[in-house]
């Protein structure tokens, strides 16, 4: 560690973390603990079928509590999901929100938190603090491997009549408490285990290289990394408890790394891609993740070697022999969530390019870039990745 770095003035903030196996029946006593009456319950039609929801609404009136359930939301949330949950909420009186769910979900509480104590549209928080009134209390509960929303101080949202992602930064939607229970992953399917799993894997990454990034934040980063090379593989082939609990524990170490150090040029350039074409976020951070790395590893140089010690490789000095091992484990892991190979097989159109390095460029993630870059070097990375 250099000197600068040992004098360096760190800032974290995290809410209160509940985590473990078969915790999700505390919600209700969560909630009741922050003030709670009539709760506002946030989630979706998958998750009410699997049976997560149900289970959350008797932990809500074994408490006490009365509820009002919302489900009115889709991936990638949209702008009018937010207002008319907000409008829901309004109407029935709630008090204290509940999110349960994937990024979807838990980024719609938010905006609705938003919302129901500050008034207007979504669109006009879009930026960095651009909230003024304190939210009401809320509880996230994540059910996937990757999101990182129940710990965050972001929301992203899409515009529908843009057709673009936009980010709401502040501290205030950061929830009271972040309940994770693992077990919530038995019930989902493969192909989300994995994408959402890479997109932890593309917030520890752009977490540790930020410009933000502090030893607080590196801590977090590089034990998510270590977690998801450990045990990414076994618990897509097998989703063993232990290796499924892993990833869980992985997303809220990234989600903690990446809230407090911020993104970069990845997630500058998926928002764009999912607000126009609505797919998969990690699917698009899969794409992009080799290529952002090979155009970040010029300005990182010095971090490398301790992130590929954390990927579980003997410690080298030489640059490039940590570089290929690098890009040779992310490849592996990319291999083995059966990540999609290009850009153009998520059906991202050619003429859209130059589109979407612009959007990219005016993104917030792109502040704690650790290169500087420009519209046309975001567009020859798209092209690469093309």
């Amino acid at each position: 560690m250099n000197l600068e770095s040992q004098h360096q003035h760190c800032k974290f903030e995290v809410p209160e973390i509940i985590f473990g196996r078969g915790l999700l029946e505390q919600v209700g006593a969560c909630a009741r603990r922050l003030g709670g009456k009539k709760v506002f319950l946030v989630s979706d039609q998958g998750l009410f079928a699997a049976g997560w929801v149900d289970q959350v609404m008797k932990s809500l009136l074994g408490a006490g509590l009365t509820f009002v359930y919302f489900d009115q939301v889709t991936p990638n949330p949209k702008d009018y999901e937010i207002e008319a949950g907000a409008l829901e909420y309004v109407t029935q009186a709630a008090d204290v929100i509940v999110g349960l769910g994937g990024g979807s979900a838990m980024d719609a509480a938010k905006g609705i938190a938003i919302l129901v104590s500050n008034g207007g549209k979504i669109r006009e928080y879009a930026g960095t603090d651009q909230i003024s009134r304190p939210l009401p209390p809320m509880v996230l509960c994540p059910t996937t491997c990757g999101t990182g929303s129940d710990v965050s101080q972001f929301v992203v949202v899409n515009d529908s009549r843009e057709r673009c992602k936009f980010t709401i930064m502040s501290r205030c939607v950061a929830p009271d408490i972040s309940l994770t229970d693992p077990d919530t992953l038995r019930t989902l399917p493969d192909e989300h285990v994995g994408s959402t799993a890479i997109d932890a894997l593309s917030h520890a990454v752009e977490a540790y290289f930020s410009l933000a990034s502090s030893t607080l934040t590196d801590v977090n980063a590089l034990r998510a990394l270590t977690l998801l090379n450990s045990s990414f593989t076994r618990a897509i082939r097998e989703r063993n408890p232990r290796d499924m609990e892993n990833l869980a524990r992985a997303s809220l170490l990234a989600g903690m790394a990446f809230s407090n150090s911020l993104l970069g040029i990845g997630h500058a350039l998926a928002h764009p891609i999912g607000g126009l074409y609505d797919v998969n976020h990690g699917s698009v951070n899969a794409v992009l993740l080799p290529e952002v790395l090979r155009y970040d590893f010029p300005v990182v140089r010095e971090k490398l070697p301790e992130m590929a010690v954390a990927f579980g490789h003997a410690p080298e000095n030489d640059y490039r022999v940590v570089q290929e091992m690098t890009l040779d484990t992310i490849a592996s892991l990319l291999e083995a969530a059966g990540s999609p190979g290009s850009l153009r097989s998520l059906g991202v159109q050619e003429d859209d390019l130059l589109l979407l390095a612009q959007r990219a460029f005016r993104d917030v993630c792109l502040l704690t870039s650790p290169r500087e870059t420009d519209v046309d070097d975001l567009l020859a990375l798209l092209k690469r990745a093309f």
